[in-house]
């Protein structure tokens, strides 16, 4: 299941993170997407990006973030979203800036074609 609006899914991905849900989580991702964390290892459809999520979920982070930009063509929407990944204790681990790509499906939800977490946020060479 994917989210109703490309707003929706910050919140939702961040709500089901932090829930450690997987099953959800994965729910928002396209069968064909593709996940990245660092733009080096790439995880591509659902196993893979399974995979990959669940290293996270084992993890006690929580991650809180909001939208700064979301801009939407027809059935395709470009999102960045500035995230912070919380220890234990409540403090900053890691942050950034994502890179997303979401397409919204025939059922008219929206899931990540594209999901790079820190797409936005890497340096350059």
């Amino acid at each position: 299941m994917g989210v109703a609006s490309p707003e929706d899914m910050a919140g939702t991905f961040i709500e089901r993170f932090n829930a450690r849900d997987g099953a959800a989580m994965l729910a928002l991702y396209a069968p064909d997407a593709v996940f990245t964390f660092d733009g080096v290892t790439f995880a591509r459809g659902l196993d893979e990006i399974k995979l990959a999520l669940h290293g996270f979920l084992g993890s006690p982070m929580k991650v809180r973030g909001t939208y700064v930009s979301v801009v939407t063509a027809g059935d395709v929407a470009m999102c960045s979203l500035r995230w912070e990944m919380l220890d234990a204790e409540g403090w900053i681990d890691q942050d950034g800036i994502s890179a997303e790509v979401l397409k919204r499906g025939a059922d008219g939800l929206w899931r990540f074609a594209i999901d790079d977490a820190t797409g936005a946020s890497r340096e350059r060479d």
